[in-house]
């Protein structure tokens, strides 16, 4: 078949149906590439098929005419039909085809190729019979008929570098305007606004690039910014018509008015730059980050950083929201098979009473149908600090997907399938920054309409936006007046809640904040705890008043020991963790940090357990698999006495090694005694884990007086000047009163390293090693001159037991 030939038959054949044409053309094109057709390797092949998913009952016509695995999904249509029409029917059922990478339509006369791959932006060739005669056009098409080839044909720009160029152009959008005086949530209110416009009119929700026109109008002097825009957002309020073009309803919040801001010339052009690119291809699963970052001030040094896998959340939306309705749905589908099955051999006999049976055959089948779907449509996800929607934005994918893909099943069963039900209903969240809480609403829109416009259906109700109320602006903990906050009913809680330390609640929530969560949660979360545990407190409790069924949170790994460890010891006797990742890469406000997710529910079984990705028995509240289950140990009595926490300064003693000299040679004081008596080298981790600093510290113990420290002249006086300020004003009264001395100078493990001659130090992070310091280096964490008690707490197996024993003190185990 040459080029030639081929174009003169199909430029010829006229008045074919689809079906007619469709093989005949697909085994010729071929032919002419030089490529096999299917079945011509192996007959049996389920790799490469025509007709592929033909219904199992009843046979019929199949999801896609032809299928090839790892490669396409191919439709035909005939001549001049609207081959938008043809990649929609396709786009419905790529779930079933695997997703392949290329979705292809033709109606013989053109083959238009759309690339499907999820990670880059969508891109379209177009082949016409003429173009055939090209060589390099025919290897081109080529390259679709090979997993090693079809990359080839993948589009160079990722969706991820889209949403950065976009977010880091509106970043400066926002910046400017700020400047100009507007305050920054009328900005980024305005921002969203123009982002959804540019998103709208690029997957043909807004008609005839609307935005852009009206943004080049203003640029060439032929309209005013303000008018022009206070129009289109007041039609998209409502819907009607704009001129002679009619308008969607959109609302949902967003268009609620038809304010506007003012743009300058240089506005108006980086906007054109940033509408010119493909919006419908945006990434929800990052947009709400990389936004967030650029719209709210106080994010803006984040820009360019990192930010968390998608991969990284599906660990706690898969085992929490969709695994266990995908079980469900399994039995099901067995069920509504079963009933088809027999549907179909009680109609073959044709008499009366076998066709009553089948008909009550096919009634239950699909009662069980319709009683999944409502209860996908019922399904609640509740994220309680869900940040700019990630965590919703893929959960809500995910049962999108589940919904999709049953009715795939049943109508490859004979069945029809019902159009999509579940959307943005199905979510819920809690947010106390108003910047993350609008965006967490937009990610949740432009996600769902992605997904319905990705899978083909595209007819949307009026309005377009359904308001969004249940993803709420405020405190997840307390509420205005300082009770309690209530979470509204979910059946899956998932998120991320914020990390903050135990010791910096102060710090960062205030002591008013801090006072109420501890009277309020007394008993129910340790007040050493971090942050975060209060979240694991009321996902817990919800599950035991059975307000929810299953519950995935992120935290920082210091949730396996300590105070933060009473949580998960609560949890494990209410219920189980089934699920967990004990110590995993994250990113916080772009920062690299070390988590644990923990995904738990009321049940008691040890069914399907997983920790680190791999199935075992039991999970411990430590997030450990060891049958000897180390946070029920005891203290050992002979440890008594032999490791403590380190001296902890409360202020500024430190001094340079070279001040430290000078005060050392200096007269003996007024008591008669060197300040030798009162200094001390410093050493810390750093100092042991790299080169040493050669700082030293002042030091007046855990006994001596204001008088008696005053008579130490230098030392005392560089403490009054550079610790007393602070210290005076500190809220634990004794930490004021003796200002001169350390916070904590620990007492206790001085008289035992007196006692034993040496000490050794424990450095936390990010791994555990060993350093002796000597009588006069502070701080030792661990005292005593047996080397046989090193030789244990350095060796792999025994020393995990070991630091896991004492790890109330707050130590961890050695990785």
């Amino acid at each position: 078949m040459t080029p030639a030939k081929f174009i003169e038959k199909w430029k010829s054949a006229e008045n074919l149906t689809e079906r007619e044409a469709a093989q005949t053309h697909f085994r010729d094109l071929c032919v002419l590439l030089g490529v096999k057709a299917p079945y011509e390797d192996d007959p049996s092949s389920a790799d490469y098929a025509f007709e592929k998913g033909a219904s199992k009952v009843g046979g019929g016509k199949g999801w896609a005419d032809v299928w090839k695995r790892d490669c396409f999904g191919w439709e035909y249509k005939r001549k001049g039909s609207n081959l938008d029409a043809a990649l929609d029917q396709l786009k419905r059922y790529a779930l079933a085809l695997d997703n392949p990478p290329l979705l292809i339509v033709s109606d013989l006369d053109r083959i238009r190729i759309h690339t499907n791959w999820t990670a880059t932006v969508s891109k379209t060739y177009e082949f016409t019979l003429d173009d055939l005669k090209d060589a390099d056009r025919r290897d081109q098409l080529k390259a679709a008929f090979s997993p090693k080839s079809v990359g080839q044909l993948k589009p160079g720009e990722t969706r991820q570098a889209l949403t950065e160029e976009a977010a880091k152009k509106f970043a400066e959008l926002a910046q400017r305007l700020r400047a100009k005086g507007h305050e920054a949530q009328e900005v980024a209110h305005f921002i969203q606004r123009l982002v959804f416009c540019m998103f709208a009119e690029d997957v043909k929700l807004l008609p005839n690039e609307m935005f852009l026109r009206t943004l080049k109008a203003v640029r060439e002097g032929e309209g005013d910014w303000t008018e022009l825009s206070k129009s289109l957002f007041k039609a998209m309020k409502s819907g009607g018509r704009l001129g002679l073009e009619k308008v969607a309803h959109f609302n949902g919040g967003l268009f609620e008015d038809a304010k506007t801001l003012p743009l300058e010339k240089a506005d108006v052009k980086l906007l054109i730059d940033v509408a010119g690119k493909y919006w419908g291809d945006i990434d929800p699963t990052i947009f709400g980050t990389l936004f967030e970052r650029g719209l709210d001030p106080g994010k803006r040094s984040q820009l360019g950083a990192h930010y968390t896998d998608p991969d990284k959340i599906m660990r706690i939306v898969e085992p929490v929201v969709i695994r266990p309705l995908r079980a469900e749905w399994g039995k099901i589908r067995t069920q509504i098979e079963n009933d088809m099955m027999r549907a179909a051999e009680l109609d073959a006999k044709k008499t009366a009473a076998a066709k009553g049976e089948a008909t009550k055959a096919i009634k239950r089948a699909k009662d069980l149908y319709r009683g999944f779907l409502k209860r996908l449509r019922d399904f609640r996800v509740l994220d309680p600090a869900c940040g700019s929607g990630n965590f919703l934005y893929l959960s809500l994918h995910a049962l999108m997907d589940l919904e999709h893909r049953a009715g795939i099943d049943v109508e490859q069963m004979g069945m029809q399938r019902e159009l999509p039900g579940v959307g943005p209903e199905n979510v819920k969240g809690i947010e106390i920054n108003p910047f993350a809480a609008e965006l967490a609403r937009v990610t949740i829109w432009i996600g769902w309409l992605q997904w319905m416009r990705r899978n083909g259906l595209m007819s949307l109700p009026e309005p377009i936006l359904s308001k969004l109320d249940q993803i709420e602006n405020r405190d997840a903990l307390l509420n205005e007046d300082g009770t309690e906050a209530e979470w509204p009913e979910a059946d899956a809680i998932v998120g991320n809640p914020p990390f903050l330390g135990g010791k910096l609640l102060r710090d960062g929530l205030g002591d008013e904040t801090v006072g109420r969560l501890f009277k309020i949660y007394r008993g129910r979360v340790p007040a050493e705890a971090d942050l975060v545990c209060y979240w694991f407190a009321k996902a817990r409790e919800m599950l035991e008043e059975e307000i929810a069924a299953r519950v995935g949170l992120v935290s920082t790994n210091s949730i396996r020991g300590g105070a933060n460890r009473e949580v998960l010891n609560a949890i494990e006797e209410a219920g189980r963790i089934f699920e967990a990742w004990s110590d995993e890469p994250w990113v916080v406000d772009g920062a690299a940090v070390r988590v644990s997710q923990v995904c738990f529910d009321a049940e008691q079984g040890a069914d399907d357990l997983r920790l680190d990705g791999k199935v075992v028995e039991r999970i411990n509240s430590d997030l450990t698999s060891s049958a000897a289950n180390l946070t029920r140990a005891s203290r050992l009595t002979e440890n008594a006495g032999v490791a403590f926490m380190g001296d902890t300064k409360g202020g500024a003693f430190d001094i340079e090694g070279d001040v430290a000299r000078q005060w050392l040679k200096a007269p003996r004081n007024p008591n008669g005694r060197s300040n030798s008596y009162v200094l001390r080298p410093w050493v810390n981790g750093m100092d042991v884990t790299r080169r040493s600093s050669g700082k030293w510290i002042v030091d007046f113990r855990w006994e001596m007086g204001e008088a008696e420290a005053s008579q130490f002249e230098l030392p005392f006086e560089h403490i009054f000047q550079h610790v007393k300020p602070a210290r005076e004003s500190n809220r634990r009264e004794v930490y004021a009163r003796f200002w001169w001395r350390h916070v904590e100078a620990r007492q206790g493990m001085w008289e035992a390293k007196v006692t034993a001659g040496e000490g050794w130090t424990q450095i936390n992070v990010p791994f555990t090693e060993f350093a002796f310091t000597g009588n006069r280096e502070t701080p030792p964490e661990w005292t005593g001159d047996d080397l046989l008690q090193v030789g244990v707490l350095v060796n792999r197996g025994a020393g995990e037991t070991a630091w896991f024993e004492i790890d109330d003190i707050g130590f961890y185990p050695a990785p």
